[in-house]
Formats: C-alpha cells, structure tokens, sequence
C-alpha cells in the first residue's frame, strides 16, 4: 500500500475508531440506566465489528484480536447466554476504555515509525512547539497595533496611494491573523474524554451507581487554554462525584432513580465556548455555607446569598466546610483555585443551585487568546473594550424611557423589555459628571440582551489581549487588557460575566 494511501486510511480509522468507541460508551452508559434494555447490544456489537475489521485491514492484529475479544464476551447476552447484570456491563465499560487506549497506543506508534508502514513521516501533520505559536502570536499583535497606527494615519488622506497599499496590507494582514489563530486551536475532546473513565472510576471507589454524557467535543480552543483547562474542570467532576451525588439507597430515598448523572455539554456562543458541568444530586446548601460564612465574619447576619454570591464565597482562599479531607476531592486545589486558573485565560465561571436537585458550573472560555475584534468604550477619561461579537446594536439612551421592576433599571426597546446597567456605577468611576447624551451598547448574553450604558462610543479595534494579575478588589468581568492605537491602555470587559 503506498504511503499517502496507507496515511488517509490510517486518518480515517483514527477518526472512525474514537467515533465508533465513544458511541460505544454511550451506549452502554444508557444500557447502565436500563438495565433490561439488551438493543444497545447490537448497536455496541456494529461498533466493534467495524472498529474490528479496519485494524484488520490495515495490520493491527493485536488490536484487531483484542476488539474480537471483546465481541466475544458481548456474543453471550446478544446469544442470550446470561444476563446484562451491572457488573458484567462494568466490565464491558473496562474493555471499552482498553481498546481506547490501545487505539490511540496503536496509533501513537505508527506516527514514530514503529509499525511496518511508517507513514507518519510522508502525512501531511506538522506538531509545532506552543512556546513558538506564542512567539507567532506576540509578533502579529506587534504588527496588527502598527497596523492601527497606520490607519490613523492615514485617515486624513483616504485616496492617497499610501491609504490603499495601506488598506492592502490590512487585508493580508487579517487573512493572516485568521490562520495563526486557526493553527492554535484544538478540540475539547482533548480534555473531555478524560473525564468518563474517570467518573467510572470514582463510582466504583465510593459505592455510587453513575452515568455521565458527554457531549460538544468537537469545539475548539486556543490550545493554551485547552492546557489549563483539565485541573480546574478535573476538580469539579471530582467535587460532583464526592460530594454532589448521593449513594444509590440517599437517591432511593430522596425520590430519585439509584443511577446518578452527571452531564458536560460543551456549547458554542458567539466567540465562546461554554462547558456545563452539571449533576442530578443533592445540590448546594446555601444555609451551611451561610453559617460557615457568618462563624469567619465574612457574610453579614441576616444576609441572603445569591448563586454569584455563593460563587464568591466558595472561591474565597481557605473556606470549607468539610469536617474532615475526603481522599476523592481533598486533594490540594480548591475551587479558589480552580476559579484563579480559568480568569488566567480570560474565562469566566457562574454556578447554580438547587437543593435536592442538583449543581451547575458554567465554564466560558474564550475560543482564541491574543486578538479579538472590539468595541471601543469611554468612560470618562478611561477606554474600555468589549467584544464585538456580544454586540447587538447601538441605541441612543432616553432616561424618560427607564422604569423600575423588582429593584432593576428597565427600558423599552422596540416592545421588548431590556436591562439597564450602568458602566460608571458597575466599573466604580470616581471621575467627572456624565455627560448629557449617552450611548446604550445593547449586547446578548446566557439568552438575554442587557443595555450598558457609556459615556461614549470611540470605535473599533483588533485588540492585542494580554491577560493580567487579579488583585484583590478587581471585578471579575475585567479579563484582560490592551493598548490602543494612540498608546492609550484599555481593559476587557467580559459582558458575557457582567450579564
């Protein structure tokens, strides 16, 4: 087989064994939730069969035998032989995450030359080094602020031949901004498909019955902030698992079904990308935490706490209210921690929670670091940027349009109700008065629009991101900052945290 024929086929059973494994996975994740339920034994069986006869095909013998034995052991129940019972389907899990592994071992040594066709020198893929893709990155934000000043100056004189070499060059310049931040990003499956073997395992550890979907492992990141993203989201699934779901006879007796969930769902938005990390379990006692909060005197007495506020107090270095270290989730890194990692990459993190019901954290991370198309915002003296792709539309504000509901500035828009925030009052400007007519900034965000109120509207940029220390009293939503064009500094907002 020639070596570019031979390399297609060996992308191809790469790209269908990881499909056809974790189809495999699910499937047996939903045979765990119903137990009687034997179809899932075809769909497994077609899987394996395929999986089977590519490794075949293509010289995997040890692969190919160790897929055939595990077809075999799916042969008894398909044949009636015995019964799905939850520890033969346990084991059907552990062969499943075997071939897994052998698949990508497999795979791993015909990308070094150790099986009889070395390909992988003849394919097509180049892996570079991150620290040069950095390296890439910072010498294209140099270029793409020179390119600002640029256009400055030559706004004066939009005919000259100067302006269009200049405009030329803008438009190569974007062309190659798109693919250096292409060439960054990875999939999140990267990370993601780490976590059902790990749930299986934490399971079996505790005594708990799970079943974990996954789903959205297709989107991609910036590949720095794939690298900080398994700890964080690692602790999380550990805290879910330990503390979140119940035992089969807790859920038996609190109403629930003895098998537990646990869901990550990875979705696009806009310029992000939100993971969902959500459990069916006991959920979040606010009044311990409150008690706990009060005892170290960081929660007022009689004070309610909002899931942002219960957020802001489980992030806090130090607070717990584990009487003692679980060997599951009492492993160094606290969610103040896990909160601090993902501001580093410009992410954001919400949660919400239910007694009795269940937790929600929400993860947005943004897909690129580096440049982004912004909005450029003043606020008095200061410049604030946002993302362009939360934008919306621009309104003029009206103050005679403003109405109060339920403590919240309101205003119509068009028939449509919308939230009013004002930028001085959320980013505590201590400056000069406001001037007498302002821009509303109109953006989306989590299924709603919210106006915010500027002082005015400077334009548009490819901002340079470049991230920044939390200090302590920094709000959450300012992730990052910039230098504009005339060398003036500017800090992100992340409207998307700010809803």
């Amino acid at each position: 087989m020639a070596d570019a024929r031979r390399a297609r086929y060996v992308a191809l059973f790469a790209a269908e064994s990881r499909s056809l494994l974790a189809m495999g996975h699910r499937s047996v994740t939903a045979w765990l939730a119903e137990p009687p339920e034997s179809s899932h034994a075809e769909e497994i069986f077609r899987a394996l069969h395929t999986v089977k006869g590519m490794a075949a095909s293509l010289g995997f013998d040890a692969l190919a035998e160790q897929v055939h034995a595990a077809e075999t052991v799916l042969a008894e129940v398909r044949g009636g032989e015995r019964a799905a019972d939850r520890r033969w389907l346990e084991g059907l899990e552990g062969r499943l995450d075997a071939l897994a592994l052998e698949v990508e071992a497999v795979l791993a040594r015909e990308a070094g030359g150790e099986a009889a066709h070395p390909v992988a020198r003849t394919a097509p893929v180049v892996r570079v080094d991150t620290e040069r893709l950095d390296a890439l990155l910072a010498d294209l934000g140099a270029m793409v602020t020179a390119r600002q000043e640029l256009d400055r100056q030559v706004a004066a004189d939009p005919f000259s031949p100067v302006a269009r070499s200049a405009q030329t060059l803008s438009h190569r310049l974007d062309a190659l901004k798109e693919r250096i931040l292409h060439v960054r990003l990875a999939p999140l499956g990267e990370v993601l498909e780490r976590i059902p073997p790990m749930v299986r395992d934490l399971g079996r550890q505790l005594g708990k019955q799970l079943a974990v979907e996954i789903s959205g492992e297709e989107l991609e990141v910036d590949r720095a902030i794939l690298a900080q993203l398994p700890e964080p989201l690692m602790h999380l699934v550990r805290n879910a698992v330990d503390h979140g779901l119940e035992t089969p006879a807790e859920r038996k007796q609190a109403g629930k079904r003895p098998v537990g969930r646990l869901t990550v769902r990875a979705r696009q938005e806009r310029d992000a990308v939100v993971v969902e990390l959500a459990d069916d379990g006991r959920g979040i006692d606010r009044e311990r935490i409150a008690a706990r909060a009060r005892e170290q005197g960081i929660l007022e007495a009689g004070a309610t706490l909002s899931d942002e506020h219960l957020l802001g107090i489980l992030a806090r270095p130090g607070f717990s209210t584990a009487q003692e270290v679980s060997a599951v989730s009492g492993r160094g890194v606290g969610l103040d921690t896990v909160v601090a990692r993902l501001h580093e990459v410009g992410a954001a993190v919400s949660l919400t929670t239910v007694v009795g019901h269940g937790s929600s954290f929400q993860l947005r991370l943004p897909t690129r670091l580096g440049i982004v198309r912004a909005l450029v915002t003043a606020i008095g003296e200061e410049r604030y940027v946002m993302p362009l792709t939360h934008v919306t539309e621009l309104v003029a504000w009206d103050p005679a349009q403003v109405r109060q509901e339920g403590g919240r500035a309101m205003f119509e828009l068009r028939g449509e109700t919308i939230p009013v925030l004002d930028l001085r009052r959320l980013l505590q400007y201590r400056g000069g008065s406001a001037p007498a007519h302002r821009p509303a900034i109109v953006f989306a965000a989590h299924g709603q629009r919210i106006a915010l109120l500027a002082d005015a509207i400077a334009g548009q940029i490819d901002a340079v991101i470049q991230p920044i220390d939390r200090v302590p009293g920094l709000p959450r939503w300012i992730t990052g900052a910039t230098v504009l064009g005339d060398g003036r500094p500017a800090m992100l907002l992340d409207v998307a945290s700010v809803a």
